[in-house]
């Protein structure tokens, strides 16, 4: 816990969130947990609808995006603790610029909350750590895949916990973050197929990746806010135990359609080529330090229920209908 956020609880002041990103799914279910906790929390909003959903749960919105940096950096020093979500979701445009405006963004709330102590929590990935060759899960301290693009977005996480006289603290995101029949790749994985008529999944299906309930996200970076140590990730994974084919298996049965085996080459042909590069990862990120250093512990429905019975299936009901 950082000194600044430990007086302010001493003296039972309520604590005030900065969440950028805070209209979008994940940052709706942190606004929504952090404001049931009894703090307060300014949202950045880029619109109207932003702004109502954020109304909505009792929050503030702020007009600004990534690119606004005086709204950011005024925010951001009125804010006893900033949760920083927003990022550029746009796959088709250059990763490289879209790090280097994120980068800016952070170096913007850092230059305005420098030597306070107040904690910047930052939304990162596992996806980027190179798997142990033994199938094992694997922890923080995992070297990077070599040639892997979304490995870069690890430059933001370091530029925001590795500043002198910052607070600064990562969350490294599962690849799989689900729940409410929320989006993101499970979503896109859906909508793929129920256009194809098929669920597909790579060679034997048989890599693993790393989930997390949505709401199991919230409660982790609210934990991180208050008991994360300056300059730490930690992963944010609630199961490692789901094979890409398990995951295609439960997409085909609430779909309704065949489940199919295909090859990098043609799954890169029938998705696109970052979808197919993106569902051939083998990621086991341990949520070990998490749970034992920020006292938190996954408790949202799992993974392959939630897909096959839980919130995707009238998801899936109104892609289908909309064919």
């Amino acid at each position: 816990m950082s000194t600044y956020i430990q007086n302010k609880l001493v003296k039972g002041e309520k604590l005030q969130f900065f969440i950028t990103g805070a209209s979008g799914y994940i940052g709706l279910a942190v606004t929504e947990y952090a404001i049931a906790q009894g703090f307060s929390v300014r949202g950045l909003s880029r619109s109207e609808e932003g702004d109502e959903k954020l109304k909505s749960l009792g929050a503030t919105p702020v007009r600004g995006d990534l690119t606004t940096h005086d709204v950011l950096a005024r925010e951001s020093a009125a804010a006893d603790a900033i949760i920083h979500l927003a990022w550029n979701h746009d796959w088709s445009a250059d990763y490289s610029k879209i790090v280097d405006a994120d980068i800016a963004a952070v170096n913007a709330i850092c230059a305005a909350i420098k030597d306070t102590g107040k904690p910047l929590v930052i939304a990162s990935g596992c996806a980027g750590g190179q798997p142990n060759a033994d199938g094992s899960e694997t922890d923080e301290n995992a070297p990077l895949r070599q040639n892997f693009i979304v490995a870069k977005r690890l430059e933001s996480e370091t530029n925001a916990t590795a500043k002198e006289g910052i607070h600064g603290i990562a969350i490294r995101l599962s690849p799989y973050v689900y729940g409410h029949g929320g989006k993101g790749f499970l979503l896109m994985q859906i909508a793929e197929a129920v256009k194809l008529n098929e669920s597909l999944y790579i060679n034997d299906g048989t890599y693993h990746t790393s989930t997390l309930h949505v709401e199991d996200a919230a409660r982790l970076f609210i934990a991180a806010v208050l008991k994360g140590k300056a300059r730490e990730a930690y992963n944010g994974v609630g199961q490692t135990d789901v094979s890409l084919k398990d995951m295609a298996e439960a997409i085909g049965k609430v779909v309704g359609v065949p489940v199919r085996s295909v090859t990098p080459e043609e799954a890169a042909q029938k998705w696109s080529p970052f979808l197919a590069m993106f569902n051939y990862l083998d990621v086991r990120s341990s949520n070990k330090k998490a749970r034992e250093f920020l006292d938190w512990k996954p408790e949202g429905v799992d993974y392959i229920t939630d897909i096959v019975s839980g919130s995707y299936a009238p998801v899936a009901a109104q892609l289908k209908a909309r064919k």
